[in-house]
C-alpha cells in the first residue's frame, strides 16, 4: 500500500506542471464561459489602427448600438434627464413603465409625468 502511495506522489511531482496548466485552463474556461453566458463580457466590434511615429496605437471605436435615447424632463419637478434609464434610476421608477408612459400607453408613472425634449446626440 505504501509503495502505491509513493508511486502516486512521484507521478504527481513529475507531472506537476501539466496538472497546474490543466487546472488553470479549466478555471479560466469556466469563468470565461460564465461571464459570456451572463453578459459580463462585451465584444468590441470596430477597431481603428493609427500610426504615430514608430508606435502603433490601437483605438477602440466604442460606437453606440441602437437608438441613442431621449433627453426627457419631469413635468412635476422640472428636472431634465439625459436619458429615460437615468431618470428611472434617479427617481426609483420602473424603466419599462416610464417607456410605456413616454410612448403614450400610460398616463403617469408613480404620480409623475414626463415629456421627451429631444433625441440624445
Amino acid at each position: 500500500m505504501n509503495e502505491r502511495i509513493e508511486k502516486i506522489k512521484n507521478h504527481v511531482k513529475e507531472k506537476k506542471i501539466v496538472y497546474i496548466t490543466g487546472a488553470t485552463c479549466l478555471v479560466v474556461g469556466v469563468l470565461g464561459g460564465a461571464l459570456y453566458a451572463y453578459g459580463g463580457v462585451q465584444f468590441i466590434e470596430n477597431f481603428k489602427v493609427i500610426q504615430i511615429g514608430s508606435n502603433n496605437t490601437v483605438l477602440a471605436d466604442l460606437s453606440r448600438r441602437g437608438h441613442p435615447g431621449w433627453t426627457i424632463v419631469c413635468n412635476e419637478t422640472g428636472v431634465p434627464f439625459p436619458s429615460q434609464n437615468y431618470a428611472a434610476k434617479c427617481m426609483n421608477l420602473d424603466p419599462a413603465a416610464l417607456s410605456h408612459h413616454l410612448d403614450g400607453t400610460r398616463d403617469q408613472v408613480d404620480g409623475f409625468t414626463f415629456t421627451r425634449i429631444r433625441e440624445t446626440q
